[in-house]
């Protein structure tokens, strides 16, 4: 018989199992309750983050469509004042319009790719002048400094343009260019673009190729190559960069259809002030259509002209300032100054005028004809005077520019204008009288533009311009002078950003223009114009 101790040890033998084995249940069903806890928090997360991804979807897409609104080009901003972006992130090294670049930051899609697009850019054209010749017209306008000397690069050996001029719109339809534009960062250094322009007869010309520093100290950059230069506002601007169809008179008459677009070096300061401000200087070779051109070699021995100097032979200084208005508002202002140190002119006059006639008709009498007839239908002989000398323009710009609430564009606002004046200060240096070879001439004309854009409804916005050159219109010199009248010009639009890709635009205008120095051509201009652009485009500056 087993004594009672040993019968405790017995039944404790047996019940140890059956407690181990009940508290190990007990630990895998808190394990599977915890993994569930678990599981379920971190599908309510996993939740909760895809739904915060679904909302920034959205909201992207949502302002990529709101930017699209301005076809081919993104609202424009004042640039920030370096101060106030300093203030903003102390320590980072933070690119903006300025040392941003093209691109921005090099990254894995442009490190070696340059991004490329194409701008199509066509129109249909019609008008009730006389001989159908509005839209030639236009930049044809009568100014007394004008030369007739191989304007568009007749003479192969003329320097005075840049390259071909852009097709003139006939009646009908017409393909104005197709321009190719490639911009990279090339390194941590320099930022390079091309833009090459192809127009509807197939000619192809090189618009801009140029290099950009990134990293200068100081608020520093400097570009070189062939560019569009910063004089004034809508001179550094491409066609279908514009709110309108075609170019202001005073830009077209005085400048050329290309403006000042030249090979040389830029360089340009924003110092660290409270506001946006911007300095730059030019070196430019002086290849020019109109402001500083010279004549092919032919006349320029012809008519005692003196050869082509050695570039640079034209120089600007401009300065820009756009103070702080706000998140919704961008105000610039600006002065520019061209200098150029050669310029030659080459006027026609009939030998019939008398010598107290010379010096008014000599230096403005104008024709676009070889010859011109008389009331016999006689036709009478033309001949030359030659000028050389140098000549100065001066240029004032102010861009608003309010970017409202409103989808795709609605409510946006832009006021635009500048003021240009051009003197040549010449000296006759060959004619059909003798005696007045050596003395001065001075051609002084200005002129100005004016327009405004607003967003009246989605995707839609409407313009106004109004034009006008020669509000002073003379010369003056040897004893001489003549005052003439303006040329000037209304033009309304209507544009159609059907996405941020392609833009179709509906325009008219009445033009009063001077062709000559007693006669002027008043009619009605209408344009239809596409754009489309294939590939991503780069970013427009202010």
């Amino acid at each position: 018989m087993r004594s009672p101790l040993t019968r405790g040890a017995l039944c404790g033998a047996l019940l140890f199992p059956a407690a181990a084995v009940t508290a190990d249940d007990a630990d895998i069903a808190d394990l599977r309750a915890e993994l569930e806890a678990m599981r379920s928090q971190y599908e309510a997360r996993i939740r909760a983050l895809e739904a915060r991804l679904s909302d920034a979807e959205q909201t992207a897409e949502a302002a990529r469509q709101a930017a699209g609104a301005q076809a081919l080009s993104l609202p424009m901003t004042a640039p920030p004042a370096p101060g106030a972006r300093d203030q903003a992130q102390a320590g980072a090294d933070v690119p903006d319009k300025r040392g941003g670049g093209v691109l921005g930051a090099i990254t894995s899609g442009s490190a070696f790719n340059p991004q490329i697009s194409v701008i199509l850019d066509g129109n249909y054209y019609q008008d009730d002048a006389k001989e159908g010749d509005g839209a030639a017209l236009v930049g044809e306008a009568f100014w007394p400094g004008r030369s007739l000397a191989h304007e568009h690069g007749d003479d192969g050996d003329a320097h005075n343009d840049g390259g071909h001029a852009h097709a003139v719109a006939e009646p009908g339809f017409n393909f104005r260019e197709a321009e190719l534009s490639f911009s990279a960062t090339v390194d941590p250094y320099f930022d390079a673009a091309t833009y090459i322009s192809i127009d509807g007869d197939g000619n192809v010309e090189l618009e801009e190729a140029y290099f950009q520093t990134r990293s200068l100290p100081y608020g520093l950059r400097v570009k070189g190559g062939k560019f569009l230069s910063d004089f004034g506002y809508i001179n550094r601007q491409h066609p279908h960069q514009w709110d309108f169809v075609d170019q202001n008179l005073p830009y077209l008459n005085l400048l050329g259809d290309h403006g000042l677009q030249d090979t040389g070096l830029q360089l340009t300061w924003v110092p660290d002030a409270p506001f946006y401000a911007l300095i730059g200087a030019e070196a430019l070779q002086g290849n020019q259509e109109i402001f500083g051109a010279t004549v092919g070699e032919a006349e320029q021995a012809e008519l005692n002209l003196g050869k082509t100097q050695s570039g640079p032979r034209l120089y600007t200084a401009f300065a820009k300032i756009a103070p702080e208005l706000g998140r919704n508002h961008a105000l610039q202002l600006g002065v520019s100054y061209a200098h150029a140190d050669q310029q030659q002119i080459v006027q026609t006059h009939g030998h019939a005028a008398d010598e107290a006639e010379l010096g008014h008709d000599d230096e403005h009498e104008q024709d676009h004809e070889a010859g011109h007839a008389d009331g016999d239908g006689v036709t009478e002989d033309l001949y030359e005077t030659g000028l050389a000398g140098n000549a100065d323009l001066w240029g004032i710009d102010l861009v608003y520019k309010y970017d409202a609430p409103g989808a795709y564009g609605r409510g946006d606002f832009t006021l635009q204008s500048e003021y240009l004046r051009s003197i040549d200060d010449m000296r006759i240096r060959a004619g059909a009288y003798p005696q007045q070879i050596g003395s001065n001439r001075t051609f002084t004309t200005d002129g100005l533009y004016a327009q405004a854009t607003y967003g009246f409804l989605p995707k839609w916005k409407a313009g106004l311009r109004y034009d006008v050159l020669g509000l002073t219109n003379k010369v003056t010199g040897g004893g001489h002078s003549g005052n003439f009248g303006s040329s000037d010009r209304w033009t309304l639009d209507v544009t159609w950003s059907l996405s941020e890709f392609s833009q179709l635009r509906a325009q008219y205008a009445y033009n009063d223009i001077l062709v000559a120095e007693d006669e002027r051509e008043r009619f009605n201009a209408f344009y239809v114009q596409f754009l489309m652009g294939l590939g991503s485009h780069a970013a427009h500056e202010f």
